[in-house]
């Protein structure tokens, strides 16, 4: 394993998170954060971050349901209770499809390249990006998640806020 691409890639991790920090607290120092997402794509060596409002969140998932409703209904009605049990209602409050944060690719990097076990790296990178932003930003105090990517989807591991008041 290359230390030095490894070490390359959280030290870009770092100066992106830096960068949006900084630009939060001077841009948006009013933004309430519910979400946040960090994620990378190895084949593109670009990494994002990503943060949502509870209200923008809500939102999503009303238009969500509301499409997924319609077809829902349609193959229930046909009679193919396979297909409809993917449309069925989501029971969330969190939207997380990163495409679709209020600041979406608010601060990304370009990498120079991503090492072939990136994903140790980052989640790593998540657990020291949760705690530097829950310490240092405006955030939902009840609710706020931090989620990162994986190779099977673009939020899958999270932090989340209440996870920690229970330990």
């Amino acid at each position: 394993m290359d230390m030095t691409n490894q070490n390359n890639y959280v030290d870009e991790l770092t100066l992106m998170l830096e960068n949006s920090l900084k630009r939060m607290k001077t841009e948006k120092p009013d933004f309430m954060i519910f979400t946040v997402s960090i994620w990378t794509d190895r084949s593109a060596n670009a990494s994002s971050i990503n943060f949502d409002s509870k209200n923008n969140s809500l939102r999503n998932i009303k238009e969500s349901n509301e499409y997924d409703k319609k077809h829902y209904d349609k193959y229930v009605a046909e009679g193919d209770l396979e297909m409809a049990e993917l449309f069925k209602q989501k029971e969330s409050i969190r939207f997380n499809n990163p495409a679709n944060f209020e600041l979406s690719d608010f601060e990304e990097i370009e990498h120079s390249s991503v090492p072939s076990n990136w994903y140790s790296s980052l989640v790593k990178f998540g657990k020291f990006a949760f705690n530097k932003i829950k310490t240092e930003l405006n955030i939902d105090v009840e609710n706020f998640e931090l989620g990162i990517n994986s190779t099977k989807d673009w939020y899958d591991k999270t932090w989340n806020i209440n996870e920690l008041k229970s330990k």
